[in-house]
């Protein structure tokens, strides 16, 4: 099993493969140069694409190969993490506009948008899910200070977070491969369940910072759009960026706003509804404990080893 969280890491199968025959190129794949450039020919303004992998794949066609594995570096820190989510949170919103009937091309003239109703779909589902954080935080604060039955919407957002992962987990359950034991099966399951468990904890625990880091993004990029019309291709490549501060000081001057949410919001609960108050306590210590659980994940692994004797 490759572990992450990343989707990319643990392709096996596409939802648009399987139903649509189609699959979303995401920069690594094999291609006939010449189809692609013609594709693609005098279609894109000139330092306008920043993340151009779905928008070529939407006018190239791509189908999804799931035999092949490709090994590169992922971040190894949070922080570097968010700066690549960040970056590709601009160039999606970037291409936003090929949702629309209409585009304009490399020489800027406006021409009917081609690209299919999937391919327009993918685009706007890059958008929704850069806007999840945000949606999701303000579900969390309205339905404590403003909504009745608070504990009602806070299972809400635990189902909403858990449904997908615990519905695959399920799958999982009752697929039981035919070269696996019942107890090596079950073993599979509870470290399935585990890690989703821990990955749901942690997002709750850096939710307000995502919400801000995303929504600076899409502000972000869309003032760059229509107002200054510079830094579209900013881009710094994770080899480059380095390693970031990891001591715990600093962690919390990054992740203030986790901390921040939390007190301002207790305050606020403390005056309005102390039910609630204690309702909402765990996610609460989440937030104010978010800084600390990611300079605990920043530490490297140490590998252990079992050095060999001389005459082995």
């Amino acid at each position: 099993d490759v572990a992450g969280i990343d989707p990319y890491t643990k392709a096996s199968s596409d939802v648009y493969q399987d139903l649509f025959g189609e699959g979303s190129f995401i920069g690594k794949g094999i291609y006939d140069v010449d189809i692609f450039e013609r594709a693609v020919n005098n279609v894109f303004q000139e330092n306008r694409i920043l993340s151009h992998d779905l928008l070529e794949g939407c006018y190239a066609r791509a189908g999804l190969v799931s035999d092949v594995l490709l090994y590169e570096d992922n971040p190894t820190e949070y922080a570097a993490d968010i700066k690549r989510q960040h970056r590709w949170i601009r160039g999606d919103w970037q291409i936003g506009a090929w949702m629309l009937p209409f585009v304009t091309d490399s020489n800027l003239k406006i021409k009917e948008n081609t690209l299919s109703a999937l391919s327009r779909w993918k685009i706007f589902d890059n958008l929704r899910r850069s806007l999840m954080p945000l949606f999701l935080l303000m579900f969390l604060l309205t339905g404590w200070t403003m909504l009745p039955f608070p504990w009602f919407w806070t299972l809400s957002f635990t189902a909403i977070v858990l449904l997908t992962p615990m519905i695959a987990a399920g799958r999982q359950l009752a697929r039981k491969p035919t070269d696996l034991s019942y107890s090596a099966h079950l073993s599979e399951i509870r470290i399935s369940i585990r890690n989703t468990l821990i990955r749901f904890m942690f997002g709750i625990a850096v939710l307000p910072y995502e919400a801000l880091k995303y929504t600076d993004a899409i502000v972000r990029t869309n003032l760059r759009m229509i107002f200054t019309k510079r830094k579209l291709l900013e881009w710094v490549p994770s080899a480059m960026s380095g390693r970031g501060p990891n001591n715990l000081s600093s962690i919390y001057l990054s992740l203030w706003i986790t901390p921040f949410t939390a007190l301002i919001t207790g305050t606020a609960l403390f005056y309005i509804n102390v039910t609630t108050l204690w309702l909402s306590m765990p996610i609460f210590l989440l937030w104010l404990m978010a800084p600390a659980i990611v300079w605990v994940l920043n530490k490297a692994k140490r590998e252990v080893t079992d050095p060999l004797p001389d005459d082995q």
